[in-house]
């Protein structure tokens, strides 16, 4: 497996030389990787113990906020904390978080580069973060014999015949595996973290009061597409209708193509927030980081990717106790089912079923009818002390080993 492995990544490096010729995303994403080892070199402090947490993105690093802040108040304080990303994005959202002492990006998973970078870095011990499964920086860990952690897998997700195949190779190369159903969820605990973080935003307090805020989040064409279609049937008997939009990628040219699909003027977030005057009844968030706190002023979200790829984090905004809806695409995801359950999240797969749940929650908005929030309760609650539970059994573990 290792030497099929192996030849696969070489040929998977050979391929990003030729395609970052052409295509300007990969050609950044092989450019920021030439000089990780004298990055790191440089950037650790011999004197130093270091603990090492991979990521994917920038996602996947909010994940690992809640184990970092348990590592940083207990046992491990005086540790400092590695932090690498698969992907531009993750690096640049975090480069100068403060929680981070030193970042990096992750290397091809060559034998050679891993070698290199256990030997470089010398953490003490390792935590990979979901679905970062590298096979030859297993490998290096453990013939330094470095304890290695891999948390927030989702057990009961299913695989092609291949990847799992792949699993079953690499899972016993980890000391601990912490899946979702038997220790919790970090992500969750991560959301319901920042829903208790004291978000003001006097703008958005006035846009929204007193109106029927539907939120976008990380929408794609399709969710802006029939959210437009439903605006313009609507809007004249909801006379308090108003949409947030929050693309998932979005530029300069992006608030023109909105103006054409929804026929009329978009605010700008960035341009109009420090003004007293706004007429618009449609926004567009146009301000990274900060999505994950402005649900909180909707009455319901429509959350992207589930058309495509995978839905974005819907329990960002089900975290604020609102109606959810979303593409069909969330098996990759667990707590999706359980928040369907809770009756807050809604699959659609069409738009008369979206116009349908929309008038619906906005009826009993009307009638000032609450959602059933029980189960909801029960279910956050079950991932408040995830990170807690975990560490307290790395401790454990690391005991044994005189760590």
């Amino acid at each position: 497996m290792l030497l099929v492995y192996s030849i696969f990544i070489k040929l998977f490096s050979f391929s990003m030389y030729w395609l970052a010729i052409v295509n300007k995303k990969i050609k950044k994403w092989k450019s920021v990787r030439e000089n990780w080892a004298s990055e790191i070199q440089q950037k650790r402090k011999a004197t130093e113990n270091y603990i090492w947490i991979h990521c994917a993105s920038a996602g996947e690093f909010e994940q690992a906020i809640p184990i970092i802040f348990q590592l940083k108040e207990g046992k491990y304080k005086n540790h400092k904390i590695a932090v690498s990303f698969f992907s531009p994005s993750g690096y640049e959202a975090h480069q100068n978080n403060e929680l981070i002492d030193l970042i990096f990006y992750l290397p091809i998973d060559t034998y050679s580069n891993t070698q290199k970078l256990v030997e470089f870095l010398q953490p003490e011990f390792a935590i990979f973060i979901r679905n970062e499964i590298w096979l030859n920086c297993l490998f290096a860990l453990n013939r330094k014999q470095i304890p290695t952690y891999l948390i927030n897998v989702n057990a009961n997700r299913s695989h092609s015949f291949f990847y799992k195949k792949y699993l079953d190779f690499a899972y016993p190369l980890f000391t601990k595996i912490f899946d979702t159903t038997n220790f919790g969820n970090t992500k969750i605990e991560r959301v319901i973290q920042n829903s208790e973080i004291d978000f003001q935003d006097s703008f958005l307090d006035k846009f929204c009061k007193d109106n029927f805020v539907i939120i976008l989040g990380s929408c794609w064409e399709i969710e802006e597409n029939w959210i437009a279609e439903f605006y313009k049937k609507q809007a004249s008997e909801i006379k308090n209708l108003k949409i947030i939009l929050a693309p998932h990628e979005y530029d300069e040219t992006k608030i023109k193509s909105l103006e054409k699909i929804f026929e009329q003027k978009i605010g700008s977030y960035v341009a109009l927030k420090n003004k007293h005057k706004n007429e618009h009844k449609i926004l567009m968030l146009d301000q990274n980081g900060i999505l994950k706190y402005v649900y909180r002023y909707g009455d319901l979200a429509i959350i992207g990717g589930g058309f495509g790829k995978g839905v974005h984090n819907i329990s960002e905004a089900a975290v604020y106790e609102m109606s959810v809806l979303f593409g069909p695409n969330f098996t990759k995801f667990e707590e999706v089912p359980e928040l369907i359950n809770c009756g807050i999240a809604h699959c659609i797969h069409s738009y008369e079923e979206m116009e349908k749940l929309l008038l619906d929650v906005y009826f009993s908005y009307q009638k000032n009818e609450h959602l059933p929030l029980n189960e909801l309760h029960n279910f956050l609650d079950k991932q408040k002390n995830t990170s807690t539970k975990i560490v307290e059994i790395i401790i454990d573990e690391n005991k044994k080993r005189g760590i």
